[in-house]
């Protein structure tokens, strides 16, 4: 891996805030020449620092007006279950934004968007705590989101 600068952080801080702005844009803001952010961009991209772009969306818009996150405890059915077997089944449930193997009291953290309490309160019960391993849960409630 090469060498990263302030500039290739200026960057990629600037592709994380809007991945949509084009490279002129940047060059713009940042004050260098077209030519060295479309290098930089391209150099971030071939050393797989930039894995990909993402829509940023607007899940209120769509209806959902919840989110939280769960803590999971698991309890490992069988000695060939894992944290990661756990965590990639909690992560394709419908709903789940993000799941994350974690340290301390909490095996798993997952963060989860429902249209409201009663929709919440369903992937809790009914999705959730059906995959195997899931023992406990704690939910945190979501009061305002800061990006």
């Amino acid at each position: 891996m090469g060498k990263i600068d302030e500039k290739d952080l200026e960057i990629l801080r600037e592709l994380e805030r809007d991945c949509s702005q084009t490279k002129k844009k940047i060059a713009r803001k940042l004050g260098l020449p077209l030519t060295t952010v479309h290098n930089r961009v391209a150099k971030l991209e071939k050393e797989k620092i930039i894995s990909s772009y993402r829509a940023k969306i607007d899940y209120r818009k769509l209806g959902f007006g919840i989110s939280a996150f769960v803590q999971i405890i698991v309890d490992y059915p069988s000695k060939d279950y894992s944290q990661e077997d756990a965590a990639r089944k909690i992560r394709a449930l419908p709903g789940v934004e993000a799941a994350a193997i974690v340290a301390g009291g909490t095996d798993i953290i997952a963060k989860v968007r429902a249209k409201d309490t009663d929709g919440l309160n369903d992937f809790l019960l009914k999705h959730l705590r059906k995959i195997a391993g899931v023992d406990k849960t704690t939910t945190l409630v979501v009061l305002k989101e800061f990006e």
